[in-house]
């Protein structure tokens, strides 16, 4: 794993998700939340290409507390 951040996204509970890795049009994600409970592999993505468009529509229906999102 690349333990240089790729982008930091600022959530709007003030937190930050920090995210690792180049965005392919294959890329699956990694995603740990701040309650583990709701860690999990997201494997459905409908094309986002960006580390800001993932993050927002991951904060949105997904889980508002993410605190890292790696591809895998």
């Amino acid at each position: 794993m690349n333990t240089t951040a790729t982008y930091t996204y600022k959530r709007k509970d003030g937190g930050t998700t920090t995210c690792y890795g180049k965005i392919a049009e294959d890329s699956n994600f990694e995603i740990v939340c701040d309650n583990e409970f709701n860690d999990g592999v997201w494997t459905d993505n409908p094309g986002l290409r960006t580390w800001p468009a993932v993050c927002q529509y991951l904060e949105k229906n997904y889980d508002r507390r993410i605190e890292e999102i790696s591809t895998c």
